[in-house]
């Protein structure tokens, strides 16, 4: 069982295998991924090279593509080309779309498939001013994980039964019948002794009865372990990315409860300027300083930028040096920018 089947994507990954088997027996379809940001989609992409791992040629985009050749393939490439981060191939500036414009004349020119990746809101701006769809028919919106689907996400790196759900009192369960010493005076000895008597727990007893009438009204009993993957999916919707963030911040290892799920909502304050590069960052999915002074042609601005949204904690500076939106800010980023009509 692949991975992609475990977290969901089966329905997917199934049409994407699909328009390979229609190209070997003579028509070329191909395929666009979209996902917003941590939403999936290089899950996806990495079970499709899998399961074609002998026909297939892949290449990653990390940046922004400046030099045509950087496109080209190689002279041993497949028949089943996989093209990830696609939104990489274009800026946003006047003569930034020459690559892309080579990018499009590959695409329709040589007699291959192509797999593509792209960021949701990169596609939505591409396909409104190239129609995209034209050269990519087979569109696959990765679907946002269901609540089933995140236990085997967050859950399997740790043992079975690793992970404790609720806190110590909820762990704690009360004894019904316990042992207590009961002291005994001998006036002969002139001295005391315990002996050990049996006592029924009275309080818990009527405790027990109460509470049993109240749980039979339930219609369905919740667990803490659902409670908690409750909270996870509804402040995630369905983004696993998110998802495992909130997971990082909430647990305490090991051991987490319903009431550990952090919530985040952001007010966000940003010029237009700011908030025009916050929406570079988002549809790229991560930029590096020298390609912002580039879109913008200021490195000074660039720093000033690049202060205000970290300073509001809405992006982070990544290891490989590309400062990327916060996961946990992600929902309150796209309603801000989408309220402005800067992403749609």
């Amino acid at each position: 069982m692949v991975l992609g089947e475990v977290l969901g994507l089966r329905d997917s990954i199934g049409e994407i295998q699909e328009a390979i088997a229609d190209f070997d027996v003579g028509k070329r379809l191909n395929v666009a991924i979209i996902a917003e940001p941590l939403g999936g989609k290089t899950t996806l992409i990495n079970e499709i090279e899998k399961l074609n791992i002998s026909r297939a040629t892949k290449i990653t985009f990390s940046g922004i593509v400046r030099d045509k050749r950087e496109t080209s393939l190689p002279e041993d490439a497949k028949r089943v080309v996989i093209l990830d981060n696609c939104h990489f191939l274009y800026m946003r500036k006047p003569g930034g779309f020459d690559v892309f414009y080579e990018f499009l004349n590959m695409v329709s020119s040589q007699d291959r498939i192509f797999i593509t990746t792209w960021n949701t809101f990169s596609w939505k701006y591409l396909n409104e001013v190239f129609r995209l769809d034209k050269y990519f028919p087979v569109l696959i919106s990765v679907p946002p994980f269901k609540k089933e689907n995140f236990e085997d996400l967050l859950l399997r790196k740790y043992e079975e039964g690793e992970i404790i759900f609720g806190n110590d009192e909820e762990a704690k369960e009360e004894a019904l019948v316990y042992i207590e010493d009961y002291p005994l005076e001998l006036a002969s000895l002139g001295r005391k002794i315990y002996l050990p008597i049996l006592r029924i727990n009275l309080s818990y007893l009527k405790k027990c009865i109460l509470n049993r009438k109240e749980k039979e009204k339930k219609e369905e009993k919740e667990t803490v372990e659902n409670r908690v993957f409750g909270e996870i999916y509804r402040e995630s919707k369905g983004n696993p990315g998110i998802a495992l963030r909130v997971w990082e911040i909430g647990i305490d290892y090991p051991r987490i409860e319903p009431d550990d799920v952090p919530h985040f909502s952001y007010d966000i304050e940003l010029e237009q300027e700011e908030a025009f590069v916050l929406e570079l960052i988002l549809s790229y999915q991560g930029l590096r300083k020298s390609e912002i002074v580039d879109t913008i042609d200021s490195t000074l601005r660039t720093d000033e930028i690049l202060f205000q949204l970290l300073n509001q904690e809405l992006i982070f500076e990544h290891e490989d040096g590309s400062f990327r939106v916060r996961p946990e800010a992600l929902r309150s980023v796209i309603a801000y920018l989408e309220k402005f009509r800067l992403v749609w």
